[in-house]
């Protein structure tokens, strides 16, 4: 289980706070997305409960370890994928791979045999080509490939999806979907409910520092009633919500 109580967030003692008592528990075995515009403070919250970020108040635990900068013993079961890739990008994916494994201290064969079902998996080049060469989408299947080597408990992704094409998408989310039935537990962030709509079970939505629900997709459905006019009502009812107040937007050129 993942634990977030009260967490505070400013980036100076005289700035906004951008957390503002957020509070989520997401039970083993879920998967759990946050929802939030840009700028809404859900990559923030991740470094947090990430441990690489500090909080003005407040605590977050994995299990019964509670998560801080200098806190390692839980990191072992964690995953994770930031919004700014963290690999050697003159390194090839099979490199950066092999790094990463070395890393959590996988033996030789397990290592060998992982990466080679991970190469697989998600198709990722093996022609020697270096990770400054592929495209975005190929870079962020490096950083979801580097986050599954070690079989975490936990996955925490922020944007995982970022420029990965739909049938790839499709066969993760499968994927992920295998490993939640077995107790992994996911905390992905998103801006995109159609991409991850149909992949987790948990929906929590941030907006200006705070959560305002945390529910499941029958209840989503039910709160968008109103919208029921529209192709996709849920999506047009989270958009209603994330939309800053300035609603039709245009560009004085365009007619």
């Amino acid at each position: 289980m993942i634990r977030i109580e009260n967490i505070h967030k400013r980036y100076s003692k005289k700035g906004p706070e951008v957390l503002q008592g957020v509070d989520l528990e997401i039970p083993k075995g879920s998967l759990q997305v946050l929802l939030g515009a840009n700028g809404s403070g859900k990559s923030t919250l991740v470094h947090i409960v990430s441990g690489i970020m500090k909080r003005n108040d407040g605590r977050v635990f994995i299990d019964d370890d509670e998560v801080t900068i200098d806190a390692y013993k839980y990191r072992i079961k964690v995953g994770y994928v930031f919004e700014q890739p963290m690999y050697v990008e003159k390194l090839t994916a099979i490199e950066q791979l092999e790094f990463v494994g070395k890393m959590y201290k996988l033996d030789k064969q397990t290592l060998s045999s992982r990466i080679e079902e991970l190469i697989s998996f998600f198709e990722l080049p093996d022609d020697g080509k270096y990770i400054e060469s592929y495209s975005k989408g190929m870079k962020s299947k490096v950083s979801l490939a580097c986050a599954l080597i070690h079989n975490p408990q936990y996955l925490i992704l922020d944007e995982p999806f970022d420029g990965i094409d739909f049938v790839s998408i499709q066969a993760i989310g499968k994927l992920f979907r295998q490993m939640a039935s077995s107790g992994v537990t996911f905390f992905i962030t998103s801006h995109q409910y159609d991409v991850i709509a149909s992949l987790c079970d948990r929906f929590a939505l941030l907006k200006e520092g705070k959560i305002l629900f945390n529910t499941d997709l029958p209840d989503l459905q039910q709160r968008a009633h109103e919208f029921a006019s529209e192709a996709e009502p849920v999506k047009a009812y989270l958009e209603s919500i994330m939309a800053s107040g300035e609603g039709g937007k245009t560009l004085s050129w365009v007619k």
